[in-house]
């Protein structure tokens, strides 16, 4: 087991931010700022996003959303967490990109201007993963290039959910992912909740009902990330986008084994793999040259993923500050049994320094 100190042991492949009002009321373009008051308290004092007098996330009254954060309150929890650098997502921009196509462009070109504000002060520990809708194909690639080339962004990420009718493996697409390539940076695949065009979003009362909202969750993540790993490999983009490097984010880690060895058992059988033409690989070869996938910090399935993936294509995620996250996430990953210890190390840095192109700095130490 790797050694308990203050040292900083970890990178968090997938935290979160709860965007500040300054983003609503300053980044937000004009045009779009009587739609949303941003985060605020409903009827039930519970923090929501309003929408158009609408509450997202379809969040049941026992949940609340926490405060947004200041950055340098985030490098406290991370000095207590001993995690020495976060790649931060967004939350609220998260929810808005499966509203209104102008509204929620206007969400992600806005976070993207707030958040390199945000961890600017504090470059070498806390980065961002720029969000982009992929209504507008060309708008998406000129979002991307924005992001990554002017603000900083170390990956660019996007939600699993069919857009206008079309997969993740519509051609039509291929544009965006080219920039992606072309910039050097991942993509990541993140999911929310809300969005009816989830999977099993018109079942157990629909996706924008509370009463519902459990169900929603377990369903959204996992199904929608096998829907977008099977798009992106056998329909062929990481075939055409060899550099493209993916991560699937919070769904776990166990189901992939088992997602990919279906995948390969459907490319390898007589009949049903000639309706893969354009692989020239097995799906689990795509995966391992150029995918990764999060795991949960507690699970105790990670053990499984370990050996059915090995620990290389494995990154460590917190979540935090989402109401399913919470404190000692390094600790209750070094509490999962059966991991050895050069796994724990892969799986807590050195994966995700070497997929984003981030480190640890040598001097960050706890508080």
């Amino acid at each position: 087991m790797v050694e308990r100190t203050d040292e900083m042991i970890a990178i968090d492949a997938d935290g979160h931010v709860h965007e500040s009002d300054e983003m609503f009321t300053e980044y937000l373009d004009p045009t779009f700022r009587d739609r949303t008051r941003g985060w605020a308290l409903n009827d039930d004092g519970n923090r929501r996003l309003f929408v158009d007098g609408v509450q997202h996330p379809p969040f049941p009254p026992e949940i609340s959303v926490r405060k947004p954060m200041s950055a340098g309150n985030r490098l406290r929890v991370l000095d207590k967490e001993r995690i020495g650098a976060a790649v931060l997502f967004p939350s609220a921009t998260l929810v808005a990109s499966y509203l209104e196509p102008g509204f929620a462009t206007a969400m992600t070109i806005a976070h993207n201007s707030w958040i390199a504000d945000y961890v600017r002060p504090h470059a070498e520990r806390l980065y961002f993963a720029a969000p982009v809708t992929i209504h507008d194909v060309p708008q998406s690639a000129a979002e991307a290039r924005r992001a990554v080339g002017e603000l900083g962004a170390v990956a660019v990420t996007i939600r699993p959910n069919p857009v206008q009718g079309r997969t993740l493996d519509d051609p039509s697409y291929d544009p965006f992912y080219a920039t992606v390539q072309e910039l050097g940076v991942p993509l990541c695949i993140h999911e929310s909740t809300g969005c009816m065009e989830t999977a099993a979003g018109d079942r157990y009362g629909g996706m924008m009902d509370p009463a519902s909202y459990a169900f929603n969750h377990v369903i959204s993540h996992p199904f929608e990330q096998m829907f977008a790993m099977m798009s992106l490999i056998c329909g062929g983009v990481l075939e055409r986008f060899p550099n493209l490097q993916v991560g699937f984010l919070e769904a776990g880690c166990s189901w992939v084994p088992y997602w990919l060895a279906r995948l390969d058992d459907h490319f390898e059988h007589r009949k049903l793999g000639r309706y893969m033409p354009s692989l020239r690989m097995r799906p689990s070869e795509y995966f391992h040259r150029q995918c990764v996938v999060s795991c949960d910090p507690g699970d105790p399935t990670i053990p499984l993923a370990v050996t059915g993936l090995g620990a290389e294509r494995i990154v460590f995620a917190t979540d935090y500050p989402h109401f399913d996250s919470g404190g000692g996430a390094v600790s209750a990953f070094l509490s999962c049994k059966d991991i050895e210890p050069a796994c724990q190390r892969k799986i807590l840095h050195d994966n995700a320094s070497a997929f984003y192109g981030v480190a640890v700095p040598a001097k960050a130490t706890a508080a």
